[in-house]
């Protein structure tokens, strides 16, 4: 049978480039029946819910289709210091495949309530599909199918500037959707990326490559829940009906669903332990969490090609970004300040170093500005407006610690505001009595 375009989908129907489903009456019959109608269209549109339990927290809004983008719809996101607009693919599945800005309405509580202009054109992204998301130095990325490659667009292109084959890197073809690992689960940073034929899911690394775009690495094969994923997201803490940290959100084209499942310690969806989100759907495809609201908002491939927006979740952690180099002190140990926790508004992020020498004094250094300081041997890398004077404790070197929690308000005039930070020890062991930590980079959402 031609596929003029579409996939195979479950029960023998395929999804053609105008949106509309088809049967398949013999294996190699060239014959379609169209299944949608104006009518059949409207009907699945009012059939869209959110069963129990999750309806006594959660509502959603339709806000239909935005003025200028080519059907059929992709995957969406926001980009980071952008909050107010939706970037959304269009053309999916096809070589006319692009990117679109498309600017926002919120109400008073920062809801988005719908679209304030047309669709801009952002970038051209031939066969895009579920997946989209601003990664490392503001590189955006999105999955391709059926090509089973992800593309990438450095910041002020408008095109792609790399396309990377996933295939010679062991995925199962082809890919259809793709996430960053948040702040508080498992594999924090790494890129999670979905097989929409398989069901599986993988990991893997990104590695420079010296163009402003990376190359990816050591990718490994995860779970395979099936559904034909699309979008998804990992859930936001303070999300009613979900244990903080444990749980993803995944739209899935097959079944028809957006389903929540609990995660393994990889960060993978467990097969089994799925439960329906929200049912009725027809094209479950691209999904985003909202920075400023914490809405979940989702694209469909046909099915009236709407962007539809759910609210009740929590905020999104912020970005944790390691920088700049530490200095060893007594031992050749150099201490260590990482992070734990949330680092959004309404949560607590602890900072902790490790490693440096116990009952050394020191300081910890908070700011809005990196720098780049010589001094003692080492490097200062934060303007700091706020010092924290502590004494590590444990005794000898390599075995000093300390914790230090920092609330975050509930303050929107912080969102994706970058704060930098890093603590320095008296050490007589250093080579000027001084050790640092290498630097930590945090963006509030």
């Amino acid at each position: 049978m031609s596929r003029a375009g579409g996939r195979p989908k479950r029960g023998g129907a395929v999804r053609t480039g105008d949106g509309a489903y088809h049967a398949r009456l013999e294996p190699n019959m060239n014959t379609r029946i169209p299944l949608v109608t104006p009518i059949v269209l409207a009907s699945a549109l009012a059939a869209q819910t959110i069963p129990p339990p999750f309806d006594q927290s959660y509502s959603f809004v339709d806000l239909g289709a935005p003025t200028g983008v080519l059907t059929n719809f992709g995957g969406c996101t926001f980009k980071v210091g952008d909050p107010d607009a939706l970037y959304l693919c269009g053309g999916a599945n096809t070589g006319s495949g692009r990117i679109y800005r498309i600017p926002l309405t919120r109400d008073a509580q920062g809801n988005i309530t719908g679209f304030a202009g047309p669709a801009v054109q952002y970038a051209t992204a031939p066969n895009n599909d579920g997946g989209l998301e601003f990664g490392p130095g503001g590189v955006l990325f999105f999955t391709r199918y059926a090509n089973n490659e992800l593309g990438m667009i450095k910041p002020g292109s408008t095109a792609p500037d790399k396309l990377v084959s996933l295939s010679t890197l062991g995925m199962p073809s082809s890919v259809g959707s793709l996430a960053f690992v948040p702040a508080g689960y498992p594999n924090v940073g790494k890129l999670k990326l979905a097989s929409y034929n398989a069901g599986r899911f993988a990991t893997a690394d990104l590695v420079p490559d010296g163009n402003g775009t990376f190359d990816v690495v050591n990718l490994t094969l995860g779970t395979t829940p099936g559904g034909g994923p699309e979008g998804m997201f990992y859930v936001p803490p303070d999300s009613p009906q979900f244990t903080n940290f444990t749980s993803m959100v995944v739209c899935e084209y097959s079944r028809s669903t957006v389903t929540a499942y609990t995660i393994d310690a990889n960060g993978d969806p467990i097969p089994g332990s799925g439960r329906p989100f929200m049912t009725g759907l027809s094209g479950c495809e691209g999904a985003a969490i909202d920075p400023v609201s914490g809405n979940f908002v989702f694209s469909t491939y046909g099915g009236g090609n709407r962007v539809i927006v759910v609210r009740g979740f929590g905020l999104p952690c912020g970005p944790v970004n390691p920088y700049g180099q530490g200095l060893a002190g007594s031992g050749g140990h150099v201490p260590l300040l990482d992070t734990e926790g949330c680092f959004a508004r309404r949560q607590t992020v602890q900072f902790k170093t490790t490693g440096g020498l116990g009952g050394a004094p020191g300081i910890f250094l908070a700011g809005i500005q990196p720098a780049s300081l010589p001094i003692f041997g080492g490097t200062v890398l934060v303007q700091p407006f706020a010092v924290v004077t502590h004494v590590l404790q444990g005794t000898g070197p390599g075995n000093g610690t300390f914790s230090l929690p920092l609330p975050i308000p509930d303050n929107t005039h912080l969102l994706n505001t970058d704060f930098y930070f890093q603590s320095v020890y008296l050490d007589a062991g250093a080579p000027q009595s001084f050790s640092f930590t290498r630097g930590v980079n945090l963006r509030v959402r």
